[in-house]
């Protein structure tokens, strides 16, 4: 088995099938595996993976396990050289599966490769960059919220500024390809990350321990962006996103820049 896909899902019936759609009709030439990891989903999204798909492995959990836990259960059960992290609000349109794999058999010193990400209506979408640290994210923020106010001008400057293949800090764990051999080197995901900063944790670690992080622009997928967490609260959204940001600035950064960004938190509202 060359590639192991898992999703892991909660609530999302619908974009899960659009996005298990899409990578049977475009993955050729590479023998796949698909792992569907349902986190408790009161939907009909079992349902759907049984009578649809019935390749796919489902893996039923009674609990929601988060991204990490779940992500990390369906790499256990994973036959594949390399794994590819998938949201479900992804939608491939090439035969990105092959080529990513092709890359990383060229190149032994990659442990994870992502593509370059575009919004549903084509328009470049920010999907790697340097590690988090208290400037980077000052920096980004400016950067995304240009984005989001003048899309069609800033998109198109940003994906100039990443039309070729480098090596990154970080990869968006919305379509992630790792190496099988370096995701348990570093005992994949950390669980204590229940749903975000757990991509840039884990790209952290695998660099750490000798891996290049490649973003590879020469295959391109589909995001949604947030599709599959639009049924969870936005209100509790918030709260896992500034709980994981803070436990990634305690693990990584140190006592000072965690005292400074929990502080800030504290002091704008938004802990």
């Amino acid at each position: 088995m060359k590639v192991s896909i898992i999703l892991v899902n909660y609530n999302s019936s619908a974009l899960l099938r659009q996005c298990l759609k899409s990578i049977y009709e475009q993955t050729k030439e590479i023998p796949f595996e698909i792992i569907v990891v349902d986190n408790a989903s009161s939907d009909n999204s079992r349902e759907i993976v049984c009578s649809e798909f019935s390749n796919v492995q489902l893996i039923k959990s009674a609990e929601n396990l988060g991204f990490s836990r779940g992500n990390n259960l369906g790499a256990s059960l994973a036959k594949g050289t390399y794994l590819l992290f998938l949201n479900t609000d992804t939608i491939l349109f090439e035969n990105s599966i092959k080529v990513l794999s092709d890359f990383l058999d060229k190149h032994p010193d990659v442990g994870a490769i992502g593509p370059k990400i575009l919004f549903e209506d084509g328009c470049f979408q920010l999907s790697s960059g340097r590690l988090p640290n208290l400037f980077r994210e000052f920096i980004d923020k400016i950067v995304y919220s240009l984005a989001r106010k003048w899309r069609k001008v800033i998109c198109p400057l940003l994906e100039r500024w990443h039309n070729t293949a480098k090596s990154v800090g970080w990869l968006t764990g919305a379509c992630l390809m790792v190496r099988q051999s370096a995701f348990s080197q570093v005992n994949g995901f950390d669980e204590n990350l229940f749903m975000y900063f757990e991509d840039k944790d884990l790209c952290k670690r695998i660099n750490a321990s000798g891996w290049q992080i490649m973003y590879y622009p020469s295959t391109s997928t589909i995001h949604l962006l947030a599709g599959s967490s639009s049924s969870v609260d936005k209100q509790k959204i918030n709260g896992l996103y500034r709980t994981s940001q803070l436990y990634y600035y305690r693990k990584h950064l140190g006592r000072l820049q965690f005292t400074i960004v929990r502080w800030y938190l504290r002091a704008t509202g938004n802990l």
